[in-house]
Protein backbone atom coordinates (compact mmCIF):
# COMPACT_ATOMS: atom_id res chain seq x y z
CA UNK A 1 0.00 0.00 0.00
CA UNK A 2 1.29 3.32 -0.46
CA UNK A 3 2.01 6.17 1.66
CA UNK A 4 -0.82 8.05 -0.49
CA UNK A 5 -3.59 5.50 -0.03
CA UNK A 6 -2.75 4.31 3.52
CA UNK A 7 -3.78 7.95 4.83
CA UNK A 8 -6.52 9.37 5.85
CA UNK A 9 -8.50 10.66 3.60
CA UNK A 10 -8.67 14.03 4.89
CA UNK A 11 -4.89 14.43 5.15
CA UNK A 12 -4.46 13.71 0.98
CA UNK A 13 -6.49 16.42 0.54
CA UNK A 14 -5.37 18.94 2.65
CA UNK A 15 -1.92 17.92 1.37
CA UNK A 16 -3.50 17.85 -2.23
CA UNK A 17 -4.60 21.67 -1.43
CA UNK A 18 -1.41 22.63 0.38
CA UNK A 19 0.36 21.68 -2.79
CA UNK A 20 -2.19 23.40 -5.09
CA UNK A 21 -2.40 26.30 -3.38
CA UNK A 22 1.96 26.65 -3.02
CA UNK A 23 2.09 25.19 -6.86
CA UNK A 24 -0.69 27.60 -8.13
CA UNK A 25 1.55 30.60 -6.28
CA UNK A 26 4.88 29.75 -8.17
CA UNK A 27 3.32 28.31 -11.23
CA UNK A 28 1.49 32.46 -11.47
CA UNK A 29 4.56 34.03 -10.67
CA UNK A 30 7.08 32.04 -13.25
CA UNK A 31 4.40 33.11 -15.87
CA UNK A 32 4.55 36.40 -14.85
CA UNK A 33 8.70 36.47 -14.20
CA UNK A 34 9.22 34.81 -17.20
CA UNK A 35 7.06 36.71 -19.45
CA UNK A 36 8.43 40.04 -17.89
CA UNK A 37 12.23 38.68 -17.97
CA UNK A 38 11.41 37.98 -21.77
CA UNK A 39 10.55 41.69 -22.60
CA UNK A 40 14.53 41.99 -22.46
CA UNK A 41 16.04 38.47 -23.03
CA UNK A 42 15.86 35.36 -24.87
CA UNK A 43 13.12 33.04 -23.94
CA UNK A 44 15.00 30.16 -23.03
CA UNK A 45 16.98 32.39 -20.72
CA UNK A 46 13.71 34.18 -19.08
CA UNK A 47 11.98 30.80 -18.22
CA UNK A 48 15.34 29.17 -16.67
CA UNK A 49 16.25 32.38 -14.68
CA UNK A 50 12.23 32.43 -13.36
CA UNK A 51 12.64 29.00 -12.40
CA UNK A 52 15.59 29.27 -10.46
CA UNK A 53 14.19 32.46 -8.94
CA UNK A 54 11.54 30.31 -7.49
CA UNK A 55 12.99 26.54 -6.76
CA UNK A 56 14.28 27.75 -2.77
CA UNK A 57 10.75 29.32 -2.41
CA UNK A 58 9.31 25.83 -3.53
CA UNK A 59 11.08 23.46 -1.53
CA UNK A 60 10.72 25.66 1.43
CA UNK A 61 7.13 25.93 1.22
CA UNK A 62 6.21 22.06 -0.02
CA UNK A 63 8.78 21.09 2.84
CA UNK A 64 6.99 22.92 5.66
CA UNK A 65 3.58 23.30 4.30
CA UNK A 66 2.57 20.54 1.95
CA UNK A 67 4.38 17.54 3.52
CA UNK A 68 4.77 18.92 6.92
CA UNK A 69 8.58 16.76 6.69
CA UNK A 70 11.12 17.31 9.55
CA UNK A 71 13.54 14.84 7.66
CA UNK A 72 17.11 15.51 7.19
CA UNK A 73 17.03 18.60 4.77
CA UNK A 74 20.12 18.13 3.42
CA UNK A 75 18.87 14.66 1.93
CA UNK A 76 15.26 16.42 0.81
CA UNK A 77 17.32 19.25 -1.05
CA UNK A 78 19.27 17.24 -2.87
CA UNK A 79 16.41 14.94 -3.93
CA UNK A 80 14.47 18.24 -4.74
CA UNK A 81 17.66 19.63 -6.54
CA UNK A 82 17.57 16.27 -8.82
CA UNK A 83 14.05 16.64 -9.54
CA UNK A 84 14.39 20.07 -10.62
CA UNK A 85 17.28 18.87 -12.80
CA UNK A 86 13.90 17.06 -14.55
CA UNK A 87 11.95 19.90 -14.67
CA UNK A 88 15.33 22.03 -16.88
CA UNK A 89 15.13 19.16 -19.18
CA UNK A 90 11.38 19.53 -19.64
CA UNK A 91 11.75 23.34 -20.02
CA UNK A 92 14.61 22.64 -22.05
CA UNK A 93 12.20 20.43 -24.68
CA UNK A 94 9.57 22.41 -24.84
CA UNK A 95 11.81 25.98 -25.90
CA UNK A 96 13.26 23.86 -28.35
CA UNK A 97 10.35 22.58 -29.84
CA UNK A 98 9.02 26.41 -29.81
CA UNK A 99 11.85 27.63 -31.38
CA UNK A 100 10.96 24.82 -34.44
CA UNK A 101 7.12 26.06 -34.48
CA UNK A 102 6.84 29.40 -33.89
CA UNK A 103 3.04 29.07 -32.95
CA UNK A 104 4.63 27.56 -29.59
CA UNK A 105 6.93 30.53 -28.81
CA UNK A 106 6.29 32.99 -26.04
CA UNK A 107 3.13 32.94 -23.35
CA UNK A 108 2.40 28.81 -25.05
CA UNK A 109 5.41 27.56 -24.24
CA UNK A 110 5.77 29.26 -20.80
CA UNK A 111 1.61 27.65 -20.16
CA UNK A 112 2.88 24.35 -21.16
CA UNK A 113 5.72 24.25 -18.77
CA UNK A 114 3.29 25.73 -15.48
CA UNK A 115 0.96 22.43 -16.26
CA UNK A 116 3.49 19.70 -16.49
CA UNK A 117 5.83 20.76 -14.08
CA UNK A 118 3.35 20.96 -11.09
CA UNK A 119 1.78 17.25 -11.81
CA UNK A 120 4.62 15.70 -12.43
CA UNK A 121 6.41 17.55 -8.97
CA UNK A 122 3.35 16.38 -6.73
CA UNK A 123 3.95 12.58 -8.12
CA UNK A 124 7.37 12.64 -7.67
CA UNK A 125 7.62 14.83 -4.62
CA UNK A 126 4.84 12.39 -2.98
CA UNK A 127 6.54 8.92 -3.47
CA UNK A 128 10.17 10.13 -3.14
CA UNK A 129 11.74 13.82 -2.06
CA UNK A 130 9.29 13.73 0.79
CA UNK A 131 8.34 10.22 1.54
CA UNK A 132 8.16 9.27 5.01
CA UNK A 133 9.56 5.79 6.12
Amino acid sequence: MTELSSRHPSKNIRQMLTFGLIGLANTAAFFLIANGLNLFLDESVSAYLAYALLVPVSFFGHRRLTFKSDAAIAREWLKFCVVQALNLSLIWGVTTVSGIYPILSGWPAFGIISLLIPILNFVIFQIWVFARG
